[in-house]
């Protein structure tokens, strides 16, 4: 049989050489199609892998630093300052906490949300620091003021800096800082519970009197003046009672 005949002229090829041929280029393009396929799920996975385990290695880096700057956090919170037994001065006894990253640590295996509310930490701490001492500017030195203030504001980034760390535990397996019987959070927290509480009694004091009643003479700018010295003033004794209770409760614990 032969397999090219001559019809008019012209060439003919049998139609199962066609079929051939076509079934020929389909397996070899479908070879082709599923061998890149393989390939690229395979290094889509290894790149997964290496992600996910450079995160991991990342996260218990971010956590362990985390963690030793929640214990400064709790220094400022817990016994930030104290009062000399004989003047009754106010003493600054921890400082700022402080906390910085290093720019070279491979942040893009974060995701963009995570990434940024940890390397937004110090970005608060230099909030805080700003607003403290605009806080000494404007108050005209008050230390007791300015320390309450820090206390209030690091209570805060501490709990901030924790739920971090709660992220980091439920998405990477970071094994979570065994703290015994210390509970930070439940001290950040009644922190700011305490200052919340001292705000509301300040203010119920303050729609109680009407010192425009007790000083008629008075102008109006020496009656604000006055108004928010007594403010601060109350707002400090009930700082100090605060300061003097826990103090209390801290040796009783002990």
């Amino acid at each position: 049989m032969s397999i090219i005949t001559i019809s008019l002229g012209a060439v003919s090829v049998p139609t199962s050489l066609w079929t051939t041929i076509f079934t020929g280029l389909a397996v070899a393009l479908g070879g082709g199609i599923v061998l890149f396929a393989l390939n690229w799920f395979r290094d889509y996975l290894t790149a997964r892998w290496t992600r996910q385990n450079q995160a991991g290695v990342l996260a218990f880096t971010v956590a362990s630093q985390i963690d030793q700057f929640v214990s400064k956090c709790f220094e400022v919170v817990a016994s930030g300052y104290d009062f000399d037994p004989e003047s009754g001065q106010v003493r600054d006894r921890s400082g700022s906490a402080n906390l910085s990253f290093s720019d070279d640590l491979p942040w893009t295996v974060f995701d963009k949300e995570l990434q940024h509310r940890i390397r937004s930490l110090p970005n608060e701490i230099h909030v805080a620091e700003r607003t403290l001492a605009k806080s000494w500017d404007d108050g005209e030195g008050h230390l007791l003021d300015v320390l309450q203030e820090r206390e209030e504001l690091y209570a805060q980034i501490g709990l901030n800096a924790l739920e971090l760390n709660a992220i980091l535990h439920i998405r990477y397996g970071v094994p979570l800082l065994d703290r015994k019987e210390w509970r930070p959070e439940d001290t950040f927290r009644n922190s700011l519970k305490d200052f919340a509480d001292r705000r509301e009694t300040v203010s119920a004091l303050r729609d109680q009197f009407d010192l425009s009643d007790l000083l008629p003479s008075a102008p109006d700018q020496e009656l604000k003046h006055r108004m928010a010295a007594l403010a601060a003033n109350l707002q400090s004794a009930l700082g100090r009672h605060t300061y003097w209770k826990r103090d209390d409760q801290h040796r009783d614990a002990l």
